[in-house]
């Protein structure tokens, strides 16, 4: 999926699958579903939240080198700045859209977070089946991902951490986790 352009994006809890469902439309009118389960977003979670702030900062104050003490405070203000063009309040549309991978979501064992130029980031799934999907997000896709999941972690109740009010994680990435690979 790499390339298309993203229309809209939501992510729900489904509680009779205890997991969250990503869904993406393209303005090509495609949707693209992804099952994100628990053992998933605790891995993918923490770095994905550090790579959207980094990014956020780098992309809203690119000569910037800010002491420790005030990056958190950077972090929060630039993912709350990333998020003024969303808007979460239009429903998402999946009437008269194709499905290139089929209808049912993926189900991925594997899920790896790439860096990429002037803030981009990219984010791969694949299932043991062979299908896979690889999201190219800027910073307002990102940050708006960010805050969908977010809620969604809020719903689910699953004790994974989630952004606080001062704008920090209530916890860190998992030990062990390889940057970059975050579940194989």
């Amino acid at each position: 999926m790499t390339g298309m352009a993203i229309h809209q994006i939501q992510v729900r809890y489904e509680a009779t699958a205890d997991r969250l469902l990503l869904q993406l439309r393209t303005t090509q009118a495609e949707v693209y579903a992804v099952w994100l389960t628990r053992r998933m977003l605790q891995r993918l979670y923490p770095p994905f939240r550090q790579a959207v702030a980094q990014a956020s900062v780098a992309s809203a104050t690119p000569q910037a080198l800010p002491v420790p003490e005030a990056r958190q405070m950077l972090e929060h203000a630039a993912l709350q700045q990333t998020l003024r063009g969303a808007d979460f309040a239009q429903p998402f549309a999946i009437a008269d859209a194709t499905h290139p991978l089929g209808l049912d979501p993926l189900l991925p064992d594997a899920a790896d977070l790439r860096p990429g130029a002037a803030g981009q980031l990219t984010l791969a799934v694949r299932e043991p089946r062979g299908r896979r999907i690889e999201i190219a997000l800027n910073a307002e896709l990102a940050g708006a991902l960010l805050r969908l999941l977010d809620s969604a972690l809020v719903v689910a109740e699953w004790g994974l951490p989630a952004l606080v009010p001062d704008g920090g994680a209530s916890a860190a990435e998992p030990a062990g986790a390889e940057p970059g690979r975050l579940l194989s």
